[in-house]
């Protein structure tokens, strides 16, 4: 991947470092990860360079929803990881791609190479 900037969201320490190495071994800047819906959200709506997104459903007590709606608004790609797969969507992102944990990295590779600038 060249040029790739992508955030991160996930609440569980290891799964986020194994993501941050995927795209750092394919050569993408990770942003993030985030734990929590707040940070998250304040980079999307900041305006910062966000090419892809790849968001946990689940972050403790909150759901990844309100990070989804942002990344919508501003037309920045993202799929879903989830460790119930695609049951723990929000009907409104039955569209979005979703990635059963534990995450498959060559499928995930594949997704996050479409966006590389």
């Amino acid at each position: 991947m060249t040029s790739l900037r992508v955030m991160i969201v996930e609440d569980e320490p290891l799964i986020a470092m194994a993501m941050q190495m995927l795209v750092e071994d394919e050569g993408g800047e990770p942003l993030g990860p985030h734990a929590t819906v707040a940070p998250a959200v304040a980079m999307v709506e900041s305006g910062e360079a966000i090419d892809a997104a790849l968001l946990d459903c689940n972050l403790g007590k909150e759901s990844s929803w309100p990070i989804a709606d942002a990344l919508v608004a501003r037309g920045i790609p993202f799929a879903f990881t989830s460790g119930q797969g695609p049951k723990d969507i929000a009907e409104r992102f039955a569209r979005r791609p979703v990635f059963a944990k534990p995450v498959d990295e060559e499928k995930l590779k594949r997704f996050l190479r479409q966006f590389a600038r």
